[in-house]
């Protein structure tokens, strides 16, 4: 019995991490993000025809917005569909699962990393429910992030590794190549880790195993590349990269007036060139994810929809036991700790080289490591406080573990209170609300104008009226983007997605325009000519959209 409640306990933690999760999973964020919404329908076109939305049979990869995405998490909602329908809760429901799988997962994998620690059970317990009421694991379980499924499937493949399961290992390796795009450089990273800092456990296969565990690996992800290269999807990693990035022609100017030389002059390129200018780009963007300011106090400033105001991506209250778990494993020289020195060091490595100044998304799984040598940190106080008197002793830990939750509190109440409001335009809400107004009407009118203002309008559209699969594919047009970013589709039936050059098209007859305040000023609204219809207002109070009808 006594070994069964340790299992028992991270069974429990996995459920408060579902029920968590799936707490008004529907309606915070306040509204899909373009990817979600593209996730969502595509499965609904899957579930009803077999195929995306441009009548590819079961893809590997979608073509979407010509970003390409590996499909796997399409797959994923349709099932969910199949049961809920096509709403923002089935479409999000498959990474509340899988983040909370990947709670209950974690104490398998931190039991297993640290077999030869007599504390390695309450160590893995920690950690699990550590990751539980983590705000930056519990942000990207509450939205359709394909990485947080990604996440569940490399734990997966690390533990089936460290079991010798090494079949089951390269087809969880493997399977991460069709969830999420960061796993072309990811995967390989922790695989090699694997052989590096546990290369007793693999010697000792016969060369049969090995063999035959590469090929399955090689296999699984053959598809994937040949996908990619007849695809050409590779414009947008290039688009992503930093290195597409270079200074730009004004500052190098400038850079070189200054230092008395000209661009592309030895001395230029000695102290100015592209390898100085890359890599301190890299080398920033990568100690921007280990500062405090992203970890503790502001999380990922550069993108609202990846953070809430005012809270770290890790429990505030970790910023006195993440060093001391630090401290804790070099003091006592715990066996396998270089295993999670080296995925703390490489786990930015693909928001690093993105052009992003800084990047949670990408850089999700550097939540792992922190998370146990957190939990060490937790593991280490209770190991000096227990020897303290009984008053004293309980007095600390009720304080601490208040602070924790107080801290978690103060986080879910950033998310669903203010978040909603401070970051509504940002979650592009309104869509949804423009969408329900002009789908019943669009016969009524010879065209409607929906703006482009805002990226992505046609999936919406699809999403919220649930338009019938076959009848798009037969006129499905994404106008690609020459420099390899997302396109644009531009019509669908009679209603033209553009933006709106009003002093033109005010004196169009019979159109309906959905446009944002710019787009559609009222003093232009000019009686005789249109009519000013309603107003979509963010939830902190700005105008999102507005419509406007112009006379037959």
């Amino acid at each position: 019995m006594k070994k069964d409640k340790f299992f028992i306990m991270a069974v429990l933690i996995s459920i408060l991490a579902l029920v968590l999760r799936l707490w008004r999973l529907g309606t915070v964020p306040v509204s899909l993000h373009w990817d979600e919404a593209a996730w969502g329908y595509n499965a609904y076109s899957i579930l009803q025809t077999g195929r995306d939305e441009y009548g590819q049979l079961f893809p590997f990869i979608i073509k979407s917005f010509g970003d390409y995405k590996p499909a796997f998490y399409m797959y994923l909602a349709a099932l969910s569909e199949a049961i809920f329908g096509l709403n923002e809760f089935a479409v999000r429901l498959p990474s509340a699962i899988f983040g909370s799988l990947s709670v209950f997962l974690l104490f398998f994998v931190v039991k297993e990393i640290f077999a030869g620690f007599k504390g390695r059970k309450v160590i893995a317990l920690v950690s699990s429910f550590i990751l539980a009421i983590s705000p930056w694991h519990y942000h990207y379980s509450h939205g359709a992030w394909e990485i947080n499924v990604m996440m569940f499937f490399i734990l997966l493949g690390i533990w089936f590794f460290l079991k010798k399961l090494f079949y089951y290992s390269a087809f969880s390796f493997g399977l991460c190549f069709y969830i999420y795009q960061g796993a072309k450089m990811l995967v390989p990273l922790i695989l090699a880790g694997l052989l590096v800092f546990f290369w007793k456990r693999f010697i000792t296969l016969s060369r049969k195993t090995i063999v035959s565990s590469a090929l399955v690996f090689g296999l699984i992800v053959l598809p994937i590349f040949i996908s990619i290269f007849f695809a050409g999807a590779g414009g947008r990693l290039k688009v992503m990269s930093i290195f597409s990035y270079p200074r730009p022609t004004e500052e190098a100017q400038v850079v070189a007036k200054e230092a008395g030389t000209t661009p592309g002059s030895l001395q230029f390129n000695i102290f100015h060139g592209p390898p100085n200018y890359f890599a301190r780009g890299v080398l920033g963007r990568y100690l921007n994810h280990l500062s405090a300011r992203f970890l503790f106090f502001e999380g990922d400033w550069s993108n609202p929809r990846h953070n809430v105001p005012n809270s770290g991506v890790l429990n505030f209250l970790s910023i006195i036991f993440l060093p001391l778990g630090a401290f804790f494993l070099i003091k006592e020289k715990i066996k396998n700790q270089a295993f999670l020195w080296y995925l703390t060091a490489i786990s930015p490595l693909p928001a690093a080289l993105s052009r992003d100044i800084v990047q949670a998304t990408r850089s999700l799984f550097l939540v792992f490591p922190l998370t146990v040598i957190t939990a060490f940190g937790v593991y280490f106080a209770w190991q000096l406080v227990k020897k303290l008197p009984v008053v004293l002793k309980w007095g600390i830990v009720s304080i601490l573990a208040f602070g924790w939750f107080f801290s978690f509190a103060f986080y879910l109440d950033q998310f669903f209170v203010h978040a909603p409001v401070a970051y509504s335009e940002d979650w592009l809400y309104g869509y949804k609300q423009a969408v329900d107004y002009i789908k019943d009407r669009t016969d009524e009118y010879d065209q409607v104008v929906f703006t482009q203002k805002y990226g992505q309008p046609y999936i919406y559209y699809l999403f919220y009226t649930q338009y019938n699969p076959r009848q798009y594919q037969a006129q499905a047009k994404l106008i690609e983007n020459t420099q390899g970013d997302v396109g644009r589709v531009e019509r669908i039936d009679n209603i033209d997605f553009h933006d709106i050059y009003w002093p033109k098209e005010r004196f169009l007859k019979n159109r309906l325009f959905v446009g944002g305040p710019y787009e559609l000023p009222l003093k232009d609204v000019v009686e005789g000519e249109s009519k000013f219809i309603t107003e979509i207002k963010y939830l902190n109070g700005n105008i999102a959209f507005r419509i406007v009808e112009t006379v037959k």
